[in-house]
C-alpha cells in the first residue's frame, strides 16, 4: 500500500513537472482559442441538420440543451439565426466552412501539443496531419453529439425508462458519459502522438480527459442554472465562462497526453530489458580461467633478482633525464627579471613618445590661436603641424639608434641561448 502511495505520487510530481516544461497552459490557450471560434458553427450546423432531417421538435431539444453551454443571450442568437429557411441555409453554409478551417486549426495545436508533451521534434507531413485530424475530429465530434444527443434523450425521456429515474436521471447521465467519452477519446491519444502507441497506452490519458470533460460539464450546467440570476456582465460574461470552459477543457485533454507519456516513461524505466548472456558467459570464462590456473611452485630468486636490477636501471635512466631537463631555477630567475627590465625600459621609451608629441603640438596649436587671428593662425597651424611631424620622425630616428646599438647584445644572448640548448 505504501509503495502504490509513493508511486503515485512520482508519477503526480512528473506529470507536474512534464506539463510546467511543455508549457501545457499556453498549447491549451491557443486550442481553445481554435475551439471557441468552432463551436457556434458547430451548435449552428448540428441545429440546422437536425431541422432538416428530424424536424424543428428535435432541433429545438437539441437547441434547449445547449444551456448547459451558452448563456441565454447566446441561446437566442442561435436561435434566431436558424430561425428562418434562409437562416438555416446560411448558418449551414458559414458554419461548415468555418467549422472546417477551425476543426483543422483545434487539431493542429492538439498535434503540436502532442509533440511537445512526446518530446518529438520531427514535424509531420501535411497528409499525416489532415489524416490525424480528420480521425480525431470524427472522435470528438463523435463525443460531443454524444453530448448533446444523451442530454437531449433524458430531457425528452418523459414517457420512457428514463422517466422512472425521476431526479436521478441527469445522475445517470453524468455516470454513462465518462464511459463513452474515453472510448471516443481513446482514437486520438492513439494517433496524434505520432509513435507506436498501444491501446493500454492510450487508454489513462483518455479516461482522465473522459472524466476532467465530465466534471466541468457538471459544473458549467450549476452555472447555467443560475445565469439567469446572476447576468451582471451579460454575454460578455457568458462568452468569458465559455472561452475558460474551453480552456479547461483543451488543458485537461493535454493533461491526459503528459499522462500517458510520463507512464510510458516509467514502464520503460521499470522495464529490465531482455536478458542476455554476455555476462554470464564472461563470469563463466573469468571463473574457468581461474581455475585453470594451479601454483607453479616457489619463485626462482636469481630470475627476481634480475628483473630488480633492470628495474633500478631503468629508473636511474630516467632520473638522469629527468635533470638534464629540468633547468636551474635560480638562473633561469635571473634572466628572467634581467628580461622583464629591458622590456620595462624599451617600453617606457617607446610609450612616451608619442604622448609628449601629442602635448607638444597640442599646446602650441592653443597658443597659437589664442594669441593669433586670421591668416597668422593658419600659418601657425601649418608650421606646428609640420614640426610636430618632425619632432616624431626626430623620435622615430632616436629609438631606431637605440635598437640598433642593442642589436650585438641581443646576438650575444641568442648565440649563448642556443649554445646552452
Amino acid at each position: 500500500m505504501r509503495e502504490t502511495i509513493d508511486a503515485t505520487v512520482r508519477t503526480a510530481r512528473a506529470i507536474v513537472a512534464t506539463v510546467q516544461r511543455a508549457d501545457v497552459t499556453f498549447l491549451a490557450a491557443s486550442v481553445a482559442y481554435y475551439a471557441f471560434i468552432s463551436l457556434i458553427p458547430s451548435l449552428l450546423l448540428l441545429v440546422s441538420v437536425a431541422s432538416l432531417l428530424v424536424g424543428d421538435a428535435f432541433a429545438a431539444v437539441v437547441l434547449a440543451e445547449s444551456r448547459q453551454f451558452l448563456t441565454p443571450a447566446g441561446q437566442d442568437a442561435v436561435a434566431a439565426a436558424i430561425a428562418s429557411a434562409e437562416g438555416r441555409t446560411g448558418a449551414t453554409v458559414l458554419g461548415v466552412a468555418v467549422l472546417v478551417w477551425s476543426t483543422l486549426k483545434v487539431f493542429r495545436g492538439l498535434d503540436t501539443a502532442f509533440q511537445a508533451v512526446y518530446g518529438i521534434e520531427d514535424d509531420p507531413s501535411l497528409l499525416e496531419e489532415l489524416s490525424d485530424a480528420a480521425s480525431v475530429a470524427a472522435g470528438i465530434g463523435t463525443g460531443i453529439l454524444v453530448m448533446f444527443a444523451l442530454g437531449a434523450l433524458i430531457a425528452t425521456a418523459g414517457g420512457g425508462r428514463l422517466a422512472g429515474l425521476g431526479p436521478f436521471a441527469g445522475v445517470a447521465g453524468l455516470l454513462v458519459l465518462p464511459v463513452v467519452l474515453a472510448i471516443v477519446f481513446v482514437p486520438m491519444y492513439y494517433i496524434l502522438p505520432n509513435r507506436p502507441m498501444t491501446l493500454r497506452e492510450a487508454l489513462p490519458g483518455a479516461v482522465l480527459a473522459a472524466v476532467g470533460w465530465t466534471l466541468l460539464q457538471g459544473g458549467f450546467q450549476v452555472y447555467a442554472a443560475g445565469a439567469g440570476q446572476y447576468q451582471v456582465y451579460g454575454v460578455i460574461g457568458g462568452v468569458l465562462l465559455l472561452v475558460t470552459w474551453l480552456y479547461l477543457a483543451a488543458m485537461i485533454v493535454i493533461v491526459g497526453a503528459v499522462a500517458n507519456a510520463v507512464l510510458a516513461d516509467r514502464q520503460l524505466q521499470g522495464d529490465p530489458g531482455p536478458a542476455t548472456d554476455m555476462g554470464d558467459r564472461e563470469d563463466t570464462d573469468a571463473r574457468a580461467g581461474d581455475e585453470e590456473e594451479t601454483p607453479r611452485g616457489a619463485p626462482d630468486v636469481a630470475a627476481l633478482s634480475e628483473e630488480v636490477a633492470e628495474l633500478r636501471a631503468d629508473f636511474e635512466t630516467f632520473e638522469d633525464d629527468v635533470e638534464r631537463r629540468t633547468v636551474d631555477r635560480p638562473r633561469i630567475e635571473t634572466e628572467l627579471k634581467a628580461y622583464v627590465r629591458r622590456r620595462m625600459r624599451r617600453g617606457h621609451a617607446r610609450g612616451w613618445g608619442p604622448y609628449l608629441v601629442l602635448l607638444y603640438g597640442t599646446v602650441l596649436t592653443l597658443g597659437a590661436f589664442y594669441f593669433l587671428k586670421g591668416i597668422y593662425a593658419i600659418a601657425a597651424m601649418v608650421i606646428l603641424g609640420l614640426s610636430t611631424l618632425g619632432l616624431y620622425t626626430l623620435f622615430v630616428i632616436v629609438g631606431i639608434g637605440f635598437n640598433a646599438l642593442e642589436a650585438p647584445g641581443r646576438a650575444m644572448e641568442y648565440v649563448r641561448d642556443r649554445g646552452e640548448e
